[in-house]
């Protein structure tokens, strides 16, 4: 026992004092991408492997005649690390860059090439395989500089990169070459990751023995050279290569992991090993460097072929990425694209292959399947999205590449656009108002378009089977282009969206009696069908320029037009010759400048036009309201509205980096909003009378000669991210909003207008637990002021025109204040990963602006004093065991209560209080993929506030809509086709109506339909 001891605890000694020797050292699995679009950001993704002595991560690049630059990489969850190369860098022939490691003993390690040997991805054009130059043989040992070298100190990084310092006193060496002297000359080694079809991951004459292991052989393969010692790490065609050399008496391991002994790993790893080595490696040397001093130049090298050269091959790296896309980013809360997860603020995010493989065709599709969100119909046909219980069309705010969609009369928003033209789709549940100001209320809707460079195109046909036999067609197609050329950029889409509609019967409506009275129908006859004839164009292009120094300058232009039918009518009467027009013109000049610090400062001056034309039918055609020749209406009775606004926006914003922990946003907008045109005429007098020609009522007042006509909106913007800790960051805004308003006295006359100012702070705490799990604490507040309809609009009352909300002056802005817990967790276990969201809520509503039905006939508009309380949970998870196998499902419990009623009728049930929805996709072998979504909402019932909503009882059983789809993998890299069915089992989906006591079915929705998609891209 004696002699056991010392000898176990010196044993333990020596393998306390060699595990550090043994522990593995960081490496970076990283692909360099072979070329990138100009002027547009490039994101390099890369997951860091023992990365247990790393304190930071840095991307340092360069552009043509630039020196390096250097930015953080982040970590997003778990081993993933993200950086961003901003688009001004990104200009052609190209950009340099390598990826270094701040070590925790406060070295400077390359863990991807290095300053000397650069990653190199071409900009604008295809990246050239440089053509193998001829030049005389060297000594072995030796290499003569080639004639092109660019200069060395052109392409020094500044001081303080670590592996230069110890180059300092080495002999001048082309920073091209790569047998990997230039990476570290004269220091420890580099460990670097590229792409098998870039031209540094190719075996060069400084190691004409390296090759992947055959079959049966030691995979660690070693050749002595004169060189230094390099690592390089390289995976291709889903397999993991490492290979390396022994040099100068340097151990270096090289590892080849391949799929079989004769990968093309191996191969290429073997196969292109030139006999004479002398000569190869100075002909690669001349090659590398004649690329990089074009680069230098700013001038692209000559296009030359090397028939040795492999084509580009998918590798493993892009599966392991791809099983990221769940990571979806958010630009919507603080104006710079943020990871979800570190966000401050609760939200999603889609790119386009979520919404493709959601089978969705419209936004409403996408939104649809948000928890906490529901989106509906009204008998008008407008889609209504519903945040948290609670719907309110001029509180949710809808934006399109910065323009708000939102009509400024009535708060409705041409919102259900194609998703073909959409890059992303970005969804905020809570308040906006710090950054957004006046309608950012319940949450804001980010739509942004893809211009990214090609020519793209979609067309989809298909319909729904009508009762009657028939097939109501619709057909949608989309074409986008986009192109760079140097400092240009132009791009143009179009969306065209025509559609027969669904028709559905309508069982009974308010006129049942005077229509079978009238002999218009027989009693067992319906009142109608539905109808849902629509026509879109959605028409858009721009051109920017880029003024070098002097930033980016660009004017785009946008045209929306929709034509359809009313869906029901007006309120509780079948109107089939009902015909609603919507025209929207959105137009700007933008300019963006970096800034020194890594910051942007960003001016826009914005034009917004919208005109709408509503034209309802009242009553059937041939109606009387008496007797005698003027009470006989032969196309109805009919009433139209007529509204045009404009809106002017000047604003200038800028990001600044006070610090690498700190992160600053200022904001200013001036918005001028003006209602320039509103009529409403009839056809019909206040007594019933046809009058020979549509004419204004009788008492109607001119709304464009108000005070509520105009209104200017000033507002001031500070948001700062602090990372005080490296888990903690603390975010804080603050807007200041002056925005003016009717100035209405006791008895409700508006004479002049007032300054009403508000404050909205929101302040943010993210704190990152631990490497998968992050978890948020947030506050915020928000404010709406009231519409011009909602103040001024006051429709005289006949016996036709009833259940409107009449315009009250004397309404107040509403506030709302909002807390937020929220969690995100990421988990990966192999090739599969796990991310799961949840959050808690509860928001107060104070003075909302909420129609309540007291009397049955015209009732005001007025804030419910003791205001609104919702709260609830929402959860999300994701399971991604591929990039074509996923599946995920989220769920949201919410509770609405009105504190202004007795607490038995406080909950709001027209809303699902409860949502659930699901999804899978799944690879049917190589080619095809099955996509499987299922949206399900709770039961709906009347609201119980007043005696009429009591009276007025409906109830809509939960449902579960399942959308199945077929989806090719690209064919020819050009070409995929979709075959997709809604609402596949049909069922049978109703919406609430004003009036559930008159028609009595409700708002029956579209069953089931299928499509065919094509699309192409180039």
């Amino acid at each position: 026992m004696q002699t056991v001891l010392p000898r176990t605890l010196m044993l333990c000694a020596v393998v306390f004092a060699a595990a550090p020797v043994h522990a593995q050292e960081a490496a970076l699995l990283h692909a360099s991408p072979p070329r990138a679009e100009a002027r547009q950001p490039l994101q390099l993704d890369a997951t860091l492997v023992d990365g247990g002595k790393v304190l930071e991560l840095f991307v340092r690049y360069r552009g043509p005649g630039e020196p390096y630059v250097q930015v953080p990489m982040e970590r997003q969850y778990g081993d993933l690390y993200r950086a961003v190369i901003p688009a001004e860098h990104m200009v052609p022939p190209g950009v340099e860059y390598f990826v270094e490691a701040a070590m925790l003993d406060g070295a400077r390690t390359p863990l991807f090439m290095s300053a000397l040997r650069p990653a190199r991805v071409m900009v604008g054009t295809q990246a050239p395989e440089p053509l193998p130059v001829r030049a005389p043989p060297g000594r072995k040992g030796t290499r003569d500089t080639p004639r092109s070298a660019p200069d060395i100190d052109a392409f020094a990084p500044p001081s303080g990169a670590g592996e230069d310092d110890g180059a300092a006193g080495a002999p001048p060496l082309s920073p091209g070459r790569p047998d990997g002297t230039g990476a570290r000359a004269g220091t420890a080694d580099a460990r670097t990751s590229t792409r098998a079809d870039s031209a540094d991951s190719r075996p060069t004459a400084s190691d004409p023995r390296a090759s992947g292991a055959p079959s049966g052989t030691d995979p660690r393969a070693s050749s002595r050279t004169d060189g230094t010692d390099s690592r390089t790490s390289t995976r291709t065609d889903g397999t993991d290569s490492r290979a390396s050399s022994r040099t100068d008496g340097t151990d270096s391991r090289a590892s080849t992991r391949t799929n079989s002994p004769a990968s093309p790993s191996a191969r290429m790893d073997g196969s292109r090993a030139p006999a004479h080595a002398d000569a190869s490696d100075s002909r690669a040397s001349n090659a590398s460097d004649d690329a990089m001093a074009a680069l230098n130049a700013d001038v692209p090298p000559e296009p030359r072929s090397d028939p040795r050269a492999s084509a580009s091959s998918h590798s493993a790296m892009d599966d392991d990425l791809a099983l990221y896309s769940a990571e979806d980013v958010l630009a919507v809360t603080t104006l710079q694209e943020e990871a979800v997860r570190t966000v401050p603020a609760i939200g999603a995010s889609f790119n386009r292959s979520q919404m493709i493989a959601l089978g969705a065709r419209t936004v409403a599709d996408v939104l649809d399947v948000v928890p906490g969100v529901s989106v509906s119909r009204d008998v008008q046909g407008f889609h209504r999205t519903a945040i948290r219980g609670l719907r309110n069309d001029a509180e949710v705010l809808f934006l399109l590449d910065g323009h708000r969609l939102n009509n400024f009369f009535d708060g409705k928003a041409l919102m259900n656009l194609p998703v073909e033209n959409l890059e992303r789709i970005e969804v905020i549940r809570g308040p906006g108002s710090a950054v957004y100001g006046a309608g950012a209320f319940q949450g804001v809707v980010n739509l942004v378009t893809h211009h990214a460079d090609g020519v793209r195109g979609a067309i989809t046909t298909g319909g729904v089977p009508r009762d009657d036999g028939r097939l109501a067609l619709a057909t949608d197609g989309h074409l986008s282009a986009a192109h760079t050329t140097g400092d240009l950029r132009l791009f143009a889409d179009l969306d065209l969206w025509t559609q027969e509609g669904d028709s559905l019967l309508i069982a009974h409506d308010a006129l049942d009696d005077e229509a079978v009275a009238q002999g218009l129908r027989d009693v067992d006859q319906p009142a109608g069908r539905t109808r849902d004839g629509r026509f879109l164009v959605n028409a858009g292009g721009g051109v920017s320029y880029g003024l070098d120094s002097a930033g980016r300058l660009g004017v785009t232009a946008r045209y929306l037009s929709e034509k359809r039918d009313a869906l029901i009518g007006l309120f509780d009467t079948v109107g089939n010759d009902s015909r609603l027009s919507w025209d929207v013109l959105l137009a700007d000049l933008t300019w963006e400048r970096p800034l020194s610090d890594g910051g942007q400062v960003r001016a826009r001056l914005g034009f917004d036009q919208q005109s709408t034309d509503r034209r309802f039918q009242l009553t059937p055609l041939a109606f009387r309201t008496g007797d005698g020749v003027d009470r006989l209406f032969p196309d109805g009775l009919q009433e139209q509205t007529q509204v045009t606004v404009r809106t002017v926006t000047a604003s200038v914003d800028a990001d600044l980096a006070l610090a690498k922990e700190n992160h600053l946003t200022l904001g200013f907008v001036a918005e001028q909003q003006s209602l320039s045109r509103y009529d409403y005429t009839t056809n019909y007098t206040l007594d019933g009378r046809l009058r020979p020609s549509p004419a204004a009522p009788e008492g109607l007042v001119d709304l464009t000669k108000g005070a509520a006509s105009r209104r200017l909106n000033l507002g001031l913007s500070a948001q700062d991210q602090w990372t005080v800790l490296s888990a903690l960051t603390l975010t804080f805004g603050l807007r200041l909003d002056a925005i003016q308003l009717p100035d209405a006295e006791a008895s409700g006359t508006l004479d002049a207008s007032k300054m009403l100012v508000r404050i909205n702070p929101r302040v943010g705490l993210v704190i990152a637990a631990s490497d998968a799990l992050v978890l948020k604490a947030l506050y915020g507040r928000a404010f709406r002021a009231p519409t011009p309809q909602e103040l001024v609009e006051r429709i005289p009352d006949t016996d036709y025109n009833q259940g409107r909300f009449e315009g009250n002056p004397l309404l107040k802005p509403t506030t709302v204040d909002t807390f937020e817990l929220g969690m995100d967790l990421v988990q990966a276990a192999g090739d599969t990963r796990v991310r799961v969201r949840a959050n808690a809520f509860l928001q107060n509503f104070a003075s909302p602006i909420t129609p309540v039905d007291t009397s049955g006939n015209i009732v005001p508009l007025r804030n419910r004093e003791l205001g609104v309380r919702v709260y609830g949970v929402e959860a999300e998870a994701r399971l991604e065991a591929s990039k074509r196998a996923v599946a995920w499902v989220n769920a949201s419990l919410s509770r609405a209560q009105d504190l202004e009623v007795p607490e038995q009728s406080r909950l709001l049930t027209d809303v699902p209080q409860a949502r659930f929805n699901a999804g899978v996709s799944m690879p049917l072998g190589d080619w095809v993929n099955l996509d499987v979504v299922v949206r399900s909402g709770a039961e709906r019932r009347n609201n119980n506030r007043s005696t009429l909503e009591l009276i007025r009882r409906y109830e809509i059983p939960a449902y579960s809509l399942i959308t199945a789809q077929l989806r090719t993998e690209p064919i020819w890299e050009h070409f995929e086709v979709t075959l997709f069915a809604q609402n596949l089992f049909d069922h049978d989906l109703r919406d609430d109506v004003p009036r559930p006591d008159r028609v009595t079915g409700l708002l029956p929705r579209e069953g089931v339909s299928g499509y065919l998609t094509l699309r192409a891209f180039y």
